[in-house]
């Protein structure tokens, strides 16, 4: 989940943010109060100057398959593909256009939009054709109808508990 694909899907992308990464499985038994408050000791804290690969020298190579050599005719053939290391035309036809310069828009003195910021109470849900009808000519339909169900709720309730 935390290096899902799709980061809609990815842990602490959903709506309940860090909160899901906190409460997942995988992290049950770390403290995150006593170490965001500096008293735990992390488990794992990375060397800045530490290089994280199995050679220094595989790095420029990207590649797992050791003795492979490509000749001219690979170049060119591989020279064909459009990976996005070199732009084409219609790529800066699109930057040029600014065809994507809506994106980009947001709120007063570059604020987050209401749509945008988490803080926002999300919208109530909307109350279906019926409900509003019922409402709007029969008020005490609902207040009867909340009766009706507690005292179900209650006689069967009564019913479990006289049982042998």
């Amino acid at each position: 989940m935390l290096l899902a694909k799709d980061p809609k899907q990815r842990l602490g992308c959903q709506a309940e943010g860090a909160a899901g990464v906190k409460s997942h499985p995988f992290f049950r038994n770390i403290n995150f109060k006593r170490l965001e408050a500096g008293i735990l000791e992390p488990s794992f804290v990375p060397d800045p100057r530490a290089v994280y690969c199995k050679d220094v020298l595989d790095i420029e190579q990207f590649s797992t398959v050791k003795g492979v050599n490509l000749d001219q005719t690979d170049n060119d053939f591989y020279s064909k593909f459009a990976t996005g290391s070199v732009s084409i035309p219609w790529q800066n036809e699109m930057i040029e256009t600014e065809c994507f310069k809506d994106l980009n828009v947001f709120g007063a003195h570059g604020s987050r939009p209401p749509d945008l910021d988490w803080n926002q109470p999300p919208e109530p849900p909307r109350r279906s054709l019926l409900d509003r009808i019922l409402r709007r000519h029969h008020p005490e339909v609902s207040i009867a109808h909340t009766r009706v169900s507690s005292a179900s709720v209650n006689s069967v309730d009564s019913m479990s508990n006289s049982a042998p």
